[in-house]
Formats: C-alpha cells, sequence, structure tokens
C-alpha cells in the first residue's frame, strides 16, 4: 500500500554554490516529471537555499534558477565593482541586481503579480536573522492559523532577506502593505539565516513535528548542501604564513573565511545531529524517520568561494552534481514514488 509520508526538503546556504542543490534538483525534476513542490510538503532553505526553497514553492523549475545564477554571476558578484566598493566600511557587493532578478522571476511566474507568502504552493520555512530585535527568523507559510505575521510579505523580501550575508551585502531593509494596501508594514535589517541555521534541516523536522504534530515516523526528510569545504592548516603555515601570524585578523579577512568556515561547521553538525535522531539513540537502534542526505566533499584542489563568479569553476560543480545525481537519484526516485505526498496544504490548489 502506498502510504502517506510527510516530504521536507531542505536546502543549505552557500551563495554562488547553490548551483549544486539547484543542478541536483533539475535532474530530479526531470526524472519525475512534475515540480518539486508537487511532491514535499514542507520545503526549507537558508541563504541561496532559501532563495530556491521560494522559487520550487512557485513552481519555478530548479533548472530556472540553476541558469540566472550562472547567466548573471557577473552581475550578482562582479569583479570589477568589488575592487571599487571592496573597504572596512561597507559590504562587499550592491544587491540591486540580485533584488531585480529574483523580483522579476517571481511575478513571471505568478502571472505577472507580485507574489506573497501566502500565494506559495506548498509550505516553507525560511531562515533569517533580525538584527533589531537580536534574535532568528524563520518566515513560514500560513500553514496554521496562528501563523499570520508573514502572509502579506512579498516573495522576494524574504529571499533577499536569507541571502543578506553579512561582509558580502547590507542587511536587507524594505516595506510591503497590508490589509488591501491601506497600511505599510517596515521590513527592517534582516541578514543570511546562515548566520545561525546554514543546514536548516532541524528546523524543518521541528517544524513538521511540534508545530504540525506529524509523527517521526511518517517523515521523509531530504537535506542537501552546496559542497563542503574540508578547511585543514599544516603546521609550517601556522608557524610561518602570514608573517608568522597564519590565525589572525588578516587571515581571517581574507576571503572571508571566518564567515564560510563557520556556516559549513553548522551545516556538518546538523547532519550530524539529523543522522543520529533519525537511527535512534541507546542501545537499541530503531529508524526513528528517513533521511536522506546529499552532499559534496570538495577535494583540496577545488576552491570556489560563495561569490565566485568564474563560470568555469560552476560548470565543474554542476557536474559534481550531476554525478551525485547518477549515483544516488534513483534510490531517491523510488523513495518519493514509494509514498503519497500528503497533500493538505490550504493554498495547494491556488495554481
Amino acid at each position: 500500500m502506498n502510504q502517506k509520508k510527510f516530504k521536507i526538503l531542505s536546502i543549505d546556504g552557500g551563495g554562488i554554490r547553490g548551483v549544486y542543490p539547484a543542478r541536483f534538483l533539475s535532474k530530479l525534476e526531470a526524472s519525475i516529471g512534475e515540480p518539486i513542490a508537487d511532491h514535499f510538503d514542507l520545503i526549507c532553505g537558508t541563504s541561496t537555499g532559501g532563495i530556491l526553497a521560494l522559487a520550487l514553492a512557485l513552481k519555478i523549475p530548479a533548472s530556472d534558477i540553476q541558469n540566472l545564477y550562472v547567466d548573471n554571476r557577473k552581475l550578482i558578484f562582479p569583479s570589477l565593482y568589488r575592487r571599487w566598493r571592496f573597504g572596512l566600511r561597507r559590504a562587499k557587493y550592491n544587491n540591486t541586481k540580485l533584488e531585480e532578478l529574483i523580483r522579476t522571476k517571481f511575478k513571471e511566474a505568478n502571472n505577472g503579480i507580485e507574489p506573497l507568502i501566502s500565494d506559495l504552493c506548498t509550505r516553507v520555512c525560511i531562515t533569517g536573522y533580525d538584527l533589531i530585535n537580536a534574535k532568528p527568523k524563520v518566515f513560514k507559510t500560513p500553514h496554521k492559523d496562528s501563523y499570520v505575521t508573514d502572509l502579506h510579505i512579498p516573495a522576494y523580501q524574504v529571499a533577499m532577506a536569507t541571502a543578506a550575508a553579512p561582509t558580502y551585502f547590507n542587511p536587507y531593509s524594505n516595506h510591503y502593505k497590508v490589509n488591501e494596501g491601506k497600511d505599510k508594514e517596515e521590513f527592517l535589517m534582516r541578514v543570511d539565516g546562515g548566520v545561525f541555521a546554514n543546514n536548516p534541516a532541524l528546523i524543518g523536522l521541528t517544524e513538521a513535528h511540534c508545530a504540525l504534530q506529524i509523527a517521526y515516523n511518517d517523515i521523509e526528510l531530504y537535506s542537501i548542501g552546496t559542497g563542503q569545504t574540508t578547511y585543514n592548516e599544516t603546521r609550517s603555515k601556522v608557524l610561518f604564513g602570514w608573517f608568522g601570524k597564519a590565525f589572525g585578523k588578516m587571515y581571517w579577512i581574507s576571503k572571508i573565511r571566518i564567515l564560510d568556515l563557520m556556516m559549513q561547521a553548522q551545516s556538518r553538525h546538523v547532519h550530524d545531529l539529523c543522522s543520529i535522531y533519525a537511527g535512534g539513540t541507546g542501545s537499541i537502534k530503531n529508524k526513528v524517520f528517513e533521511y536522506y542526505r546529499i552532499q559534496e566533499e570538495l577535494p583540496s584542489s577545488f576552491k570556489i568561494a560563495m561569490d565566485s563568479n568564474k563560470k568555469i569553476k560552476l560548470e565543474k560543480l554542476m557536474s559534481m552534481a550531476s554525478n551525485k545525481y547518477q549515483n544516488h537519484g534513483q534510490s531517491i526516485i523510488t523513495s518519493i514514488k514509494s509514498s503519497s505526498r500528503r497533500n493538505d496544504y490550504p493554498s495547494i490548489n491556488k495554481k
């Protein structure tokens, strides 16, 4: 019998490395022949994963987001602009072009109308951080009666907030209208959710079990990373690099190592926790829920920054995603098709 399972898709942050999950999911969509949103009950995302999650929830093909990144890589992360603008008192990039691209793409998917969070085709949880109130923020569709805070926010504004990585972009501020346009709400000082949940898999698991009362054994959690770089430094570099101060300020500032390191460490830690929880704890190991993690351990010879605009590097990363799909895609398709999606989100029939 085809059982009904609550399927969660979680997508990590990672800047331009979002082409990795975009390519993997585009392969999955092509094999299934239907939009990702038709097969998942909840899609979670952080930063670039948040942009992709919102796009998928609007039934935008993953391949479109992949192409948006690749085709516009030098507009989003321009090399010349980097040299003019980079400084200790300002963000590395301007977010205007990225905002324009995302807003246009989202409106196209919604018949030319600005889509709000309430217009999405499946549940989402998108991470951000509120600098005004100094606390994490998870933007959510109104999939519970009490979830009324975010439903009027334009989807592109949530995308910009979750992608406002510190040092790369300024904190994102804007406004939106509520009560049929009569009142204006401020949307102030939001930054990348990667500062606390670069891997939002536990956000999704908590939302499903604690908020929606889904039993763990009725959950299937699918988590996709953006490539894992191994940070390991040799003893010689510690002693002689950077004039004998290899781990001083200049080391961490150069290439924004500290942000990338912290985000990747959080992603790996969440994966470890999900693996433990899924397999059960204690002396008797019983599978608690189904958990699948797609991640690429990048070779030490392959370095790709979160703001890389080198097409050859993006193509190599996408090739890795294609190879990963060749090795693991069929098992995921089998798992997805072996159980029905719990199609009970009230907005699902809007599209």
